[in-house]
């Protein structure tokens, strides 16, 4: 290779970590960790001077700040801007306010989220205030993120409804690109419910207004698909306001509809079928689940669904059903739980037809007369009962199932009282054990050593089961295996590592406890051949839930998908 190839593979190398540390440049930017920006500046001086080049080029767009006093030098100013440019515009301003900005003076920050920050503002030539909302970071905003924003001013700019925070103006100031609306002096409902449940109802009420205000936004082709507590502004009236329309979707001829497979929305209000990243079965029934899922936390206190990770919640989601509001609030009326719960319906197609519906089953509740949702029949609480409680189910289902042949052998061949009698309670103490742990899980009682609890307690009775059982019981080890991968339906890998050596444990206590007794004997390397079994089925049952972990986080942080 001659030098001049080495000279163009050199320059690429170098294009390609520059634009890498542009790109965490960037980020730092967005996320607002001003610490991560100066020491990216002081590491990298080739990105200082790249940055540099970009204020200065900005510098030739972008007006300068107000005039400054007349004892203040040209370097000030030019500092003011330079810092302006490097911090990003709504960091800068919020370091120095109030500001004018344009014909707005930002007086306050409201909020921030992980593509906008909101201020509240005087319109100078109107002399009345807004909330003036702009993109983090404007000029490096991706176009993607432009798009959305512009999308939300779009959604919103069009409707006028008593309940729905209305647009007024969309434009540019120095490179910054924002939009005025109503400013709703008050709290958000996160705010108000971090203080405990609403009384019910007031809770009805509340939800009345927003539901009517969702109602509106369906009859004009519109699906919010992120409505939560922190997007519905209560004033000083306790008025509700629904707001922040930039995951909203919007049907038109010409609008590009989201593609299969991407999750969009706050994963604790979010339906199944937006959680499952089925995008062509969102609808206007979406709109209902997270209005339910709204009410159940202004009356219990607590989200429907809440994990620490991502991943869990929407698994929750998807699988789970809800715990009645009333066992964690017990003044929640059966009448408004019942209003609660068709809402949060896994099938779209037992929900409220339309949010109007909902909006007037919890009027002819307010009213006291009797409402359209109903109580679920056998069928409906069996099913939800499976998916509210899958661990104690699944271990319920096997025992049956097990102690149901063990007693059939026992009708038909016919053995010994003593030791069918031995047999049944283990089932029996095996099956108490699952209670009693489902029970202390529901309470949140120190639930994740619940679940470890209910490992060992899980490994110790299939050990003594194998112990008492007649020979042969080489077909029963499969007991052992089938532990391992149930834990992996808790998308924790400790709780996989901690199945796999419990049940290593286990057997080797068993092998110690009733040594061969096969004529002829087997051979002695064949518990070693198990255990390594056991072993691989151990680390790849922990190694695909790594995996699903290390991608759900990989999406978090990219903001992908959440």
């Amino acid at each position: 290779m001659n030098k001049a190839d080495d000279s163009n593979s050199s320059g690429e190398e170098f294009d390609s970590e520059l634009c890498e540390l542009l790109d965490r440049y960037v980020e730092a930017l967005q996320s607002g960790d001003l610490d991560a920006k100066s020491n990216l500046l002081a590491r990298h001086p080739q990105l200082e001077q790249l940055v540099g080049c970009l204020e200065q080029l900005d510098s030739l767009a972008i007006p300068p700040p107000p005039a400054a006093a007349s004892g203040d030098s040209l370097k000030t100013v030019a500092s003011d801007t330079a810092n302006r440019l490097t911090l990003g515009a709504t960091d800068y301003v919020n370091a120095e306010m109030p500001r004018k900005f344009g014909k707005y003076e930002l007086l306050e920050e409201l909020g921030r989220g992980g593509m906008g920050v909101v201020y509240k503002a005087r319109q100078i030539d109107l002399d009345r205030v807004v909330a003036l909302k702009m993109i983090l970071a404007s000029q490096f905003a991706s176009p993607d993120e432009v798009r959305r924003f512009y999308a939300e001013a779009k959604a919103a700019g069009s409707l006028k409804h008593a309940h729905i925070v209305g647009i007024h103006e969309v434009g540019q100031e120095y490179g910054q690109h924002y939009f005025a609306m109503d400013c709703i002096d008050g709290p958000s409902l996160a705010a108000v419910l971090e203080d405990g449940p609403m009384e019910p109802n007031a809770a009805a009420k509340c939800l009345v207004a927003v539901a009517q205000a969702v109602d509106y936004l369906h009859s004009h082709n519109i699906i919010h698909r992120d409505l939560k507590p922190g997007n519905i502004l209560l004033d000083n009236d306790l008025q509700p306001y629904v707001t922040d329309f930039g995951l909203a979707k919007i049907f038109l001829p010409d609008t590009a509809q989201t593609r299969t497979g991407t999750i969009i929305g706050t994963p604790s209000y979010m339906a199944p079928e937006q959680a499952a990243g089925r995008a062509s079965d969102v609808s206007h029934a979406s709109d209902v689940y997270s209005l339910g899922a709204i009410l159940y936390e202004a009356l219990s206190g607590k989200a429907v669904f809440k994990e620490e990770n991502p991943l869990d919640t929407l698994v929750q989601v998807l699988e789970r059903e809800p715990v009645a509001p009333s066992k964690l609030n017990p003044n929640v009326p059966r009448a408004l739980e019942l209003i609660c719960l068709r809402c949060l319906e896994k099938d779209a197609k037992k929900r409220y037809a339309s949010a109007a519906e909902l909006a007037d089953d919890l009027e002819r509740y307010l009213r006291g007369e009797p409402v359209l949702a109903s109580h679920a029949d056998i069928g409906q609480r069996l099913r939800r009962w499976i998916r509210r409680e899958p661990a104690l189910v699944s271990r319920l289902f096997a025992l049956f199932v097990a102690a149901a042949i063990v007693q059939g052998n026992y009708l038909i061949v016919g053995t010994d009282w003593p030791y069918h009698g031995r047999i049944m309670a283990v089932f029996g103490a095996w099956a108490l054990l699952s209670f009693a742990l489902q029970q202390l899980l529901n309470r949140e009682f120190h639930s994740n050593l619940i679940r470890f609890a209910w490992i060992v307690g899980d490994a110790a009775l299939l050990t003594i089961l194998l112990w008492i059982a007649q020979e042969p019981i080489g077909p029963l080890l499969i007991g052992y295996p089938t532990l391992i991968v149930a834990s992996g339906l808790f998308f924790r890998v400790r709780l996989v590592v901690f199945e796999t050596v419990a049940c290593l444990a286990s057997f080797a206590t068993l092998c110690w406890l009733r040594p061969q007794q096969s004529d002829p004997p087997e051979p002695q390397h064949y518990p070693f051949i198990f255990a390594a079994v056991l072993t691989v089925i151990g680390f790849v049952v922990g190694y695909q839930v790594f995996r699903v972990r290390v991608l759900s986080r990989y999406f978090e942080s990219r903001r992908v998908s959440l």
